[in-house]
């Protein structure tokens, strides 16, 4: 027996290996955004507070960072077992069980991502085929904003059916996941 529930460690493949790297660069990505986002509105507040300018444009900007880091970062949050879960009845019952509800969420999960995903796809390509524009301080395509969504709910689906299939939601983290203190 090992001491990762039965199952012996595997080497991940090119596939799995490239699938890590894509979701490590989203995790990244989000880091970068968020970090990059919190400077400026340091930046700007002291500017402001020194009367020599502000950015006008930064609220819009932020909206924009929180909502596509947050699904940027979800696949890669999903794969690190570090995201918000409420386990209390699985961990009331013996194993077997517990694997049961535990595979019911991921599978739950895993249909709410692909509905998402196709959903999100329609809303961005009539987007695009409309050529519907944001008119706000900055005005861009509305379509590179929505691309997000259908984008990182494939991943989310992707990481669900990988948790499904591998036997993940005995514990809640694969063999070839890391640990959320080897994150980035």
């Amino acid at each position: 027996m090992t001491s990762s529930g039965g199952r012996a460690p595997r080497a991940p493949g090119t596939l799995s290996r490239a699938y890590a790297v894509l979701l490590d660069g989203f995790g990244l990505l989000a880091g970068i955004a968020f970090a990059a986002v919190a400077v400026l509105v340091t930046v700007n507040v002291i500017l402001r507070n020194l009367g020599i300018t502000n950015f006008p444009w930064l609220l819009e900007v932020s909206e924009y960072v929180l909502y596509g880091g947050t699904f940027l970062a979800a696949p890669w949050v999903l794969r690190l077992g570090a995201h918000v879960r409420v386990d209390l009845l699985p961990g009331l019952l013996p194993e077997r069980p517990a694997r049961v509800v535990n595979a019911a969420a991921d599978t739950c999960g895993l249909v709410f991502s692909l509905v998402l995903a196709r959903h999100g796809l329609n809303v961005t390509y009539d987007a695009f085929m409309r050529g519907d524009m944001m008119f706000k301080e900055i005005v861009i395509p509305e379509w590179p904003l929505l691309a997000v969504i259908p984008l990182c709910a494939a991943m989310l689906a992707i990481e669900f059916a990988r948790r499904l299939f591998a036997g993940a939601a005995t514990d809640d983290r694969r063999d070839d996941s890391p640990a959320p203190s080897d994150g980035l």
